[in-house]
């Protein structure tokens, strides 16, 4: 391998992996953006059904029995293709109201149960397979938890959005990397062509050649401006070696 590709070869893979890294950033960040984005959207709607429902029950109506629940979180999951489910749970983890109606009255999964318990009473987040459930409580008027608004959205969906995000990411930075590269190369030709003539324009300048054309070349420059300078001085003293020869004769 020559030279000018050891060089161009090392230069590439240094760059790589600083285009590797740098992707791999941008995708953490990308992911972590759509995740917060994610959960707030789908949080913004708990604890609006929150807040709704918690109004009623400040009017002295139990929670059990806010037929009302049923046509909100219907209402919200009707407006929404990405919502998967919303549930009404009591404080024990029952179902009171679901937009699955096959799973009113029914125990809350073990992980939600888990989840609902050890956060003791504040908001909950499960992560599933192909789903994400956020779970917000609902407070009466005395501080009490009394139940929770179980929210479920697809994972899937954003999934595919980051997925698509990344391979439109992927792509720019391979075009990116492809014309870096070309121009590296050319620079790496450059510069050891330019290497490689100039032990042939030193030789050239020192053997009484002439000085071959390398365009900024400082140190074939040198050797052309000391050559000269040396050339100059043998010809001075070339010319007094005869002004003495000729004096000495006319003695």
């Amino acid at each position: 391998m020559t030279f000018r590709l050891r060089i161009f070869f090392t230069l590439l893979l240094f760059m790589s992996l600083i285009f590797s890294l740098v992707l791999q950033l941008n995708r953490s960040l990308v992911d972590k953006t759509y995740d917060q984005l994610a959960e707030t959207r789908f949080l913004f709607v708990s604890q609006s059904l929150k807040t709704a429902l918690e109004l009623n029950i400040g009017l002295g109506f139990p929670l059990a029995e806010l037929r009302v629940s049923q046509d909100l979180i219907e209402r919200e999951k009707a407006d929404d293709d990405q919502i998967l489910a919303i549930e009404v749970l009591d404080e024990r983890g029952r179902s009171l109201f679901s937009t699955d109606r096959g799973t009113v009255g029914e125990e809350a999964p073990n992980r939600w149960f888990t989840a609902l318990q050890t956060t003791s009473g504040q908001r909950w987040t499960v992560v599933e397979r192909d789903a994400i459930v956020i779970g917000v409580p609902i407070v009466n008027d005395f501080e009490r938890t009394v139940g929770y608004v179980a929210l479920q959205y697809a994972k899937t969906y954003f999934d595919q959005r980051l997925d698509e995000f990344s391979d439109n990411l992927n792509l720019w930075g391979l075009g990116i990397f492809a014309g870096l590269a070309l121009a590296l190369l050319a620079s790496a030709t450059a510069l050891t062509a330019a290497s490689a003539a100039r032990p042939r324009a030193l030789l050239a300048i020192f053997s009484g050649e002439g000085a071959p054309a390398l365009n900024g070349d400082p140190l074939v420059d040198l050797a052309s401006a000391g050559q000269e300078k040396i050339k100059s001085a043998a010809a001075y003293l070339d010319s007094r070696a005869k002004d003495l020869q000729r004096l000495d004769d006319e003695l």
